[in-house]
């Protein structure tokens, strides 16, 4: 599904169609591993505080799970940085 025919609000009706949630997926996925290499903004799904430089090395709050799903966040963007340099691009 192209960015073309899939815009950044979706309004669906009944229940969404796997392309639409395999999309919405992926967009999310794209979204947290930007944030957590600090590309972007971003905003905790816990307690809504936003991070303008992207995902904070822990929890602002102190909570240990908060900071072991960033440190898992991060560790996972980290390697897919790695896996896109040696394929030789810079998505990830």
């Amino acid at each position: 599904m192209s960015e073309a025919k899939f815009p950044g609000i979706a309004v669906v009706v009944g229940e969404p169609s796997t392309e639409v949630m395999e999309y919405m997926d992926a967009l999310f996925v794209n979204y947290t591993m930007r944030a957590a290499r600090g590309e972007c903004g971003w905003i905790c799904a816990d307690c809504c505080c936003s991070f303008s430089d992207g995902m904070p090395d822990e929890c602002a709050h102190g909570h240990q799970r908060c900071t072991d799903i960033i440190k898992r966040d991060k560790s996972d963007a980290a390697m897919s940085r790695e896996q896109s340099q040696e394929k030789g691009g810079e998505r990830g």
